[in-house]
């Protein structure tokens, strides 16, 4: 954002030499303004990242999951209990199940974050109160 550094018969001269405060403080310097729109604060692209990961790991599991159920005379687990008449398939096949579950969650707290985040952004732009 160009800051306003002389007047010119009364009108405001805005001096381009500077970005705002704003972007030096929550965004990175590729990304300051000079006037422009700044989409994400280093928060955000962290967030975002993360949850990138996250589903790299989403697609690899769901790949092995199904891998597993198209395995002829493959029959998943009823439950979460592993007994002795459990085969390792059936096993590995529940622990990618569980790991899946632990994703998810993973996600819906980087949501949640990305979320809160977003709504900062808004508030530094001044766009939310």
């Amino acid at each position: 954002m160009p800051s306003e550094s002389e007047n010119n018969n009364g009108m405001p001269v805005i001096d381009t030499g500077e970005s705002c405060p704003t972007c030096h403080q929550y965004f990175d310097k590729e990304d300051e303004c000079w006037g422009n729109y700044v989409p994400l604060t280093r928060d955000e692209e962290a967030i975002l990242a993360q949850m990138r990961t996250v589903k790299a790991k989403v697609t690899e599991t769901k790949r092995r999951l199904e891998e597993f159920e198209g395995r002829n005379g493959f029959k998943p687990v009823s439950g979460d209990a592993v007994d002795e008449t459990t085969t390792e398939e059936q096993s590995q096949w529940l622990e990618l199940k569980q790991n899946m579950d632990t994703l998810r969650e993973e996600w819906r707290q980087l949501d949640e974050k990305r979320q809160e985040a977003a709504a900062f952004r808004m508030k530094i732009l001044g766009h939310d109160d």
